[in-house]
């Protein structure tokens, strides 16, 4: 399949955001450089699973592998909490991002469509919601209740709407749905009465802490696993003695974390927790609507089951718009060389990487703010401050006319 990458005008960007249905898939770079990437860490989690090795050496490896996941993705939204070391950084971003995409909806010119935008990602992180709360934004993450939160995919599409107090006027506001496809560190499984599964809200991180607790025991004779290491390393030893048995309550407690790990068999978890398997059938139902459009950011499109959603909808839903930025032009290759293979009759999968630059400057990375900067920002209308001052100016005019008491 070849995709369209022609550049994308602002003009034709500020017609797919005014008149369609809005949904952006936030990938690991969105939230990078604090968070690690996740390319070498799933490949090493396959090959173990298909490696015919002793338990004690799969622990080993699975520990080992595990920790560095932890260590680098889960373990640091502990400093987006506290404010610490690149949390601020990166919650700025995040919170130029919603601010910018919370302005379109505010302008839309549609009265037909609602001022709602789907926000899906594979992150497991905390940087929307905490940017979220801290701009005062209406986000929508599926849970519902105040003394013990529960998930439920049911909570998603509610319109929120506000009613003036001095005219009784009532005017939708804009909403964001959070549906986090691989979980989230602040999710916690749990059965309810009945013994049925479901996710509660974990907002102090407790489950993270006790994994932590966990690896902080056997940390020390665990293999660092950087972009480097191969599975042979993990597996050249030397392995403890009754290694299954020494790393079996750091396993068990990152396995009561409520995320998809990654490896190429996440469909097979996911599909075993039902709350998985319905936020993936919502983005599918969201790419399946009339007049849809979807724009990736921070995603390599490697993920396959993810992948084939997209270019199933893009096969059968003619009117469906997908906009893949890429990071870099290599990205943009990688990303072309995901999609070979696969039928594409609409032309309706495009592009957008930023131009080889010359000899001597520095390149253009399509990260989260430079698409928002270089893209979104620059068609927001600018009538917000007119209207304002407008108001402003009329609410001073003397009377026209000056009535006796």
């Amino acid at each position: 399949m070849t995709l369209v990458s022609h550049g994308l005008t602002h003009e034709r960007l500020r017609d797919l955001v005014q008149d369609a249905h809005l949904s952006f898939l936030l990938g690991a770079g969105a939230s990078a450089p604090m968070f690690r990437l996740l390319g070498d860490i799933e490949n090493l989690l396959t090959r173990l699973d298909a490696a015919d090795v002793d338990d004690d050496a799969r622990a080993y490896a699975r520990a080992s592998i595990y920790s560095g996941f932890f260590r680098s993705v889960v373990l640091r939204n502990q400093e987006l909490l506290d404010g610490d070391g690149d949390a601020p950084e990166t919650l700025r971003r995040y919170q130029n991002f919603l601010q910018t995409i919370n302005r379109l909806l505010l302008e839309r010119r549609s009265s037909i469509l609602n001022k709602q935008v789907n926000l899906f990602t594979t992150n497991v992180d905390l940087a929307t919601e905490i940017a979220a709360e801290a701009l005062q934004v209406h986000l929508n993450d599926g849970f519902s209740g105040r003394l013990r939160p529960r998930f439920s995919t049911s909570n998603f599409g509610s319109v929120v709407s506000r009613r003036s107090l001095q005219y009784d006027n009532l005017s939708e506001v804009p909403t964001f749905n959070l549906l986090k496809l691989h979980g989230s560190v602040s999710w916690s499984a749990e059965r309810d009465g009945e013994n049925r599964p479901g996710i509660s809200l974990d907002v102090r991180l407790e489950q993270v802490a006790a994994a932590a607790e966990e690896l902080e025991r056997v940390d020390l004779i665990l293999v660092d696993v950087g972009r480097g290491t191969t599975l042979d390393d993990l597996l050249a030893g030397p392995i403890p003695e009754n290694a299954a048995e020494v790393f079996r309550p750091f396993l068990d407690a990152y396995d009561q974390l409520a995320i998809v790990n990654p490896t190429k068999a996440k469909f097979q978890q996911t599909v075993l927790n039902q709350n998985y398997y319905d936020l993936l059938r919502l983005f599918s139902n969201e790419l399946e609507k009339e007049n849809a459009v979807l724009f990736v950011v921070g995603f390599s499109c490697r993920d396959e089951h993810i992948r084939e959603l997209m270019v199933r909808a893009a096969r059968t839903n003619p009117t469906l718009q997908i906009v893949i930025f890429a990071y870099s032009p290599s990205s943009a290759t990688d990303i072309e060389s995901a999609f070979d293979g696969y039928p594409i009759t609409n032309s309706n999968i495009r592009l957008v990487a930023p131009p080889a630059p010359p000899a001597g400057e520095e390149a253009l990375r399509f990260d989260l703010p430079t698409v928002v900067s270089e893209f979104f920002a620059k068609i927001v209308p600018a009538t917000s401050e007119a209207k304002q001052t407008l108001d402003v100016r009329v609410s001073v005019q003397e009377p026209l006319v000056h009535l006796d008491d």
